[in-house]
């Protein structure tokens, strides 16, 4: 484990990333063709470098995605006919002009691009990171998570977090929907927009932690306990069993989870896209899948259940009745 720095993210060209934006807005836009899409998988399987641009946008939170789909086709097409002659950021205040990313609810950096780009501490996908903070604090950053810092406050910006204290805490960890400060000697994960797990999450395996809402109301969890809160709102706290940890270990527990629901938790750790048909998606399924080897997960569950794994292009999968 080593002490906590910037990681060494892989950097993506300025002009590769503006391209993957362009082709995210013309695709959602209601302007685009069969043709425009067939273009944009070709783009995206030219380089890998096209490829992690496409995938590190479309790890955002949905709502960069929702943004684009949004926009007026007039407006659209205004933008991408001026896209040539902008730079990266003149393409993004252009839809900020509209307006759409403020009521999305997405912060822009004077960069012109969502914070979750330019976190202090990210993960790609199919990535985990075990960090060191002062005071014996550990961290571990789940696929696609990224983290600012400032000072002893952390700020979860995406994905999941797995926060380790020591018997003197002086760490607290905000996201969008309040702060949490974890209790001595706790281990505990605070998440973000999990699938089906739509605002923030946490879960208090040992020890204790503190929620502050973002409108202010207070309450403490013990171990054993979880709760969701969003929107100044929590919801009753209930059990958490050890076995949702497991990710930690680069496994994931399913008790007759609905495969749709498990599907989507192991597309967190793959690239490409990965669909699953919607007749066998609340099909139960039970047993641990590797989150490191997802698609070693997905020929396991194809000879477990009456189902059939499809690939197109190496990039897109679909789960279909067999």
């Amino acid at each position: 484990m080593r002490p906590l720095q910037p990681l060494q993210r892989q950097s993506i060209d300025e002009q590769v990333l503006e391209q993957a934006l362009h082709w995210m807005v013309l695709l959602q836009s209601g302007v685009s063709s069969a043709a425009d899409q067939r273009a944009c998988d070709a783009w995206r399987a030219q380089s890998a470098d096209h490829e992690l641009a496409w995938q590190r946008l479309a790890s955002l939170n949905q709502d960069l995605r929702q943004t684009t789909r949004n926009l007026p086709p007039a407006k659209a097409r205004s933008l991408l006919q001026a896209r040539s002659g902008s730079s990266r950021r003149t393409l993004l205040k252009g839809i900020a002009g509209l307006a759409v990313l403020g009521a999305a609810g997405i912060g822009v950096r004077e960069t012109g691009l969502v914070p979750e780009l330019f976190s202090d501490y990210r993960t790609g996908t199919g990535q985990r990171e075990r960090l060191q903070l002062a005071g014996g604090v550990e961290l571990q950053l789940d696929t696609r998570s990224a983290v600012d810092r400032h000072a002893t406050d952390l700020s979860l910006e995406l994905g999941r977090l797995l926060i380790k204290t020591g018997p003197q805490p002086h760490w607290r960890v905000r996201t969008r929907d309040g702060w949490v400060t974890p209790g001595a000697s706790s281990k505990l994960v605070i998440a973000l927009d999990l699938p089906r797990t739509p605002g923030s999450q946490l879960q208090v395996f040992t020890g204790s932690a503190a929620l502050e809402l973002a409108q202010g109301d207070r309450l403490t969890l013990g171990a054993g306990q979880q709760l969701n809160f969003k929107a100044g709102r929590a919801s009753p706290p209930r059990s958490v069993q050890t076995a949702e940890l497991a990710w930690s270990d680069g496994l994931l527990v399913a008790e007759r989870m609905p495969l749709g629901l498990l599907l989507a938790h192991l597309d967190r750790y793959r690239r490409g896209v990965l669909r699953c048909a919607p007749e066998i998606a609340e099909l139960p399924v039970s047993g641990s899948y590797s989150l490191d080897n997802p698609q070693a997960s997905l020929e396991l569950l194809a000879r477990m259940l009456p189902i059939k794994v499809e690939r197109v292009l190496g990039i897109w999968t679909t789960v279909l009745p067999a």
